[in-house]
């Protein structure tokens, strides 16, 4: 097996503001809805996080939107100085005058108003649900659908990727049920069969392509389970504990919002430090793998799918879908490439950076920062960003100009177009 990479700090940070809730959730993760929001351990937490600089937040519960919008706001406003911000709420309770430098809003629709109330267990839900949705994108925020997909619902994500559509959601992610928590009363109702999996992904495909929406999975699902994960390019892993964290309400860092083990706090050291102990080599060396992921060609892309339920979250596991089998569902004969197309115009563009970029040098290892990614920058690309986020808007003929005594025009051309496919920067 090779080496696992690990960077300097999570590239994503999930903030778990509070395990109140004023939903019901059969499937929720969280082991209680008995814990209220700390002020005061939460300032501390969120502050923690924006001095590490973390790239990408996500501010989630329990159900944040209980915070209410001055104390969410304040949250928001500190850490998109140096963070892409995300909140995940159910929409019971409209966030009226949400900042707009947040980056993204997540939502769930798990279905028909029957099926999606099914899950939440709140009447009347689904109608306030979708109203907030319809608020928040007319007041011009990026409103993502995040579904989890059950036994339940299985045959309903069409529908689901439709509706999204016709409200003007941006993307529909879909977060297959694990586990965990809560949802460990009804799991062996939830949990969806692989037959049922391979019914809902078949939706999925053609939901994208007759709706023209990003349509993917939230949640880690192993290559194996259908070859239409890389032929379709819907392949998805989490990386928890190489790009994941999750911190608790009481400051407490583990690799997923399901692991029970603890790895520090961020109230007593940064988040960076704690990302360097030795004790999470003990998940990292992959030395837990079983069959049939310790053979797989892919291993170190896919990583064995979900890799923490209720079954081990006190260590580590192949995921449910593939556990027992001897040897994979579906070998993987190629790994999926993440390159992205470098062709660029014959003519110069007129390009504007997006509100949401940054750079971030504070680690030994740059970043660029999007609404949604995370990318590694070398030295050059640095000096090419700075640039350009200074300038705001610019003519790609200056920055080839700019720099043509160190790199050469196509490099920085070719570079311009990833920029653009990322939506880093855009024509105008």
């Amino acid at each position: 097996m090779e080496e696992i990479q690990i960077p300097s700090v999570p590239h994503l940070v999930h903030i778990e503001t509070t395990y109140a809730c004023n939903g019901k959730c059969v499937f929720c993760y969280n082991p209680s809805r008995n814990i209220p929001f700390d002020k005061s351990k939460v300032d501390r937490i969120v502050h923690s996080i924006y001095e590490s600089w973390v790239p990408h937040v996500y501010l989630i519960g329990g159900e944040p939107s209980l915070l209410g919008v001055k104390q969410l706001n304040e949250y928001i406003e500190l850490l998109a100085d140096r963070s892409s911000v995300t909140i995940v709420t159910n929409s019971l309770l409209f966030l009226d005058g949400l900042s707009n430098r947040l980056a993204c809003i997540g939502i769930p629709i798990h279905g028909n108003q029957e099926t999606h109330e099914r899950h939440t267990l709140v009447s009347g839900g689904y109608s306030k649900m979708i109203k907030s949705v319809k608020r928040y994108v007319d007041a011009g925020f990026d409103v993502r659908c995040i579904p989890v997909l059950t036994a339940w619902n299985f045959d309903q994500i069409y529908e689901v990727i439709r509706l999204a559509s016709q409200l003007g959601m941006e993307s529909v992610f879909v977060d297959r049920f694990e586990d965990g928590g809560l949802g460990n009363k009804k799991s062996s109702e939830l949990k969806p069969s692989l037959d049922q999996f391979k019914v809902a992904l078949t939706q999925m495909i053609q939901a994208r392509d007759d709706f023209g929406l990003a349509v993917g999975f939230g949640t880690a699902i192993p290559y194996c389970l259908d070859e239409r994960l890389i032929a379709e390019n819907m392949f998805a892993n989490c990386g928890v504990g190489i790009t994941f964290a999750a911190v608790n309400p009481n400051g407490d860092v583990r690799i997923c919002n399901q692991s029970q083990i603890i790895y520090g706090n961020v109230l007593a050291e940064p988040i960076e430090q704690i990302w360097k102990k030795d004790q999470l080599r003990e998940f990292r060396d992959l030395s837990w793998v079983t069959e049939p992921c310790r053979s797989c060609a892919a291993l170190n892309e896919c990583l064995c799918g979900c890799k923490v339920d209720c079954s081990c979250s006190s260590g580590y596991c192949v995921d449910y879908a593939v556990r027992g089998f001897a040897k994979p569902l579906n070998p993987v004969t190629r790994v999926p490439s993440r390159e992205l197309s470098i062709a660029f115009p014959e003519g110069y563009r007129r390009l504007e950076v997006d509100s949401f970029t940054k750079l971030n040098v504070f680690h030994p290892e740059p970043y660029l920062v999007t609404r949604y990614q995370t990318i590694n920058l070398d030295e050059a690309a640095v000096d090419i960003v700075r640039e350009m986020i200074a300038e705001g808007r610019c003519d790609e003929s200056v920055i080839v100009s700019r720099f043509a005594d160190s790199i050469k025009e196509p490099e920085i051309r070719s570079f311009v177009t990833k920029l653009i496919a990322i939506q880093a920067v855009r024509e105008i």
